[in-house]
């Protein structure tokens, strides 16, 4: 059966997603957890370089050798080195954790909305309780395909920077550079391709419940019939965050211009707040490019919905 259109599913995910905007807030506050979660590594780090400082102070070092000889020694030190490390991955592994049981919960709830279907179980916390297992294994295969798609993109660079010397000796310049031009062009396609795969597995995993397998499968399957109407949803949808970025910012920039000659103390509630409403704006236009990823993806069935794909504890037997 025909999909949905790439209008209709941007416009079906923002209907449901602006019912749901407490998602948006609650993906701000995993946002911000996220230095939380890697402040003990950079406590660790600045309290060992300042140890290492005054204890190079204290042999008679000038400041700027007594700095240097704290951050060498910091990096140089396996016992220091294997902490600062571990603590900055465990952070990140937790923070990971955590946005993918917010994208779970939040796209099961975006997937019941999809469907008009009202349930007695909270879709968030049944979405958070039984599909989290499925979205973390299909993030982290996402993440590798994502940054395969940078490092294809970095190789092509590296490639062409390669024939620059080549095309400036050569007499016939023009296909060199063409050829060197399509390479990376199609590499940049491809990364964004499988950017937009790994995605498309993340919200079939949380919206349809499917395991890791099924729902990268079917995101290959989904994606190579239509690729360019998911990568056109995708960057509608950074277009549309980009512009609405830019407007908030010029708006608090005029008002700052404005407040040029006020204390500096009565600008720092503006700028907390043009914080707060640049991350409440990433998360809602994650979101809303998930769901719109997922309504594609999904294709005819999403609006309609079926039982055995939208239930909220779907089994691997029926999917």
């Amino acid at each position: 059966m025909q999909g949905p259109s790439v209008t209709q599913a941007l416009g079906l995910a923002l209907r449901v997603l602006a019912r749901e905007v407490w998602l948006a807030v609650l993906g701000m506050a995993v946002a911000l957890a996220r230095g939380a979660l890697v402040f003990p590594a950079m406590a660790f780090a600045a309290a060992a370089s300042l140890a290492a400082l005054r204890a190079s102070l204290a042999t008679g070092s000038t400041p700027p050798e007594a700095a240097l000889f704290s951050i060498v020694g910091l990096w140089t030190s396996p016992r220091a080195r294997s902490i600062a490390v571990g603590l900055w991955l465990a952070g990140w592994l937790l923070w990971g954790a955590l946005r993918a049981a917010w994208v779970a919960g939040s796209l099961s709830a975006l997937g019941r909305q999809v469907v008009g279907s009202q349930g007695d179980p909270p879709a968030f916390a049944a979405g958070v309780a039984y599909r989290f297992d499925r979205v973390l294994v299909t993030a982290a295969a996402a993440l590798v395909l994502e940054l395969g798609g940078l490092a294809m993109v970095g190789t092509s660079a590296a490639a062409a920077g390669m024939l620059l010397p080549a095309a400036r000796e050569a007499s016939s310049r023009g296909p060199i550079a063409a050829v060197a031009a399509l390479a990376l062009s199609g590499s940049v396609f491809v990364a964004v391709c499988l950017s937009v795969l790994g995605e498309v597995a993340v919200a079939r995993a949380a919206m349809a419940g499917e395991l890791p397998g099924r729902a990268l499968t079917r995101a290959v399957a989904a994606v190579a019939l239509r690729p360019a109407a998911f990568v056109a949803a995708a960057l509608a949808v950074a277009v549309a965050t980009l512009l609405a970025t830019g407007s908030i910012e010029s708006l608090f920039a005029v008002l700052a211009g404005a407040a040029a000659g006020a204390p500096r103390a009565l600008l720092v509630a503006p700028q907390l707040l043009l914080a707060a409403l640049t991350a409440l704006l990433a998360a809602f236009a994650e979101l809303w490019r998930l769901a719109a990823l997922g309504v594609l993806a999904l294709g005819a069935d999403a609006p309609r919905g079926t039982p055995g794909r939208w239930s909220e504890r779907s089994s691997p037997g029926r999917l």
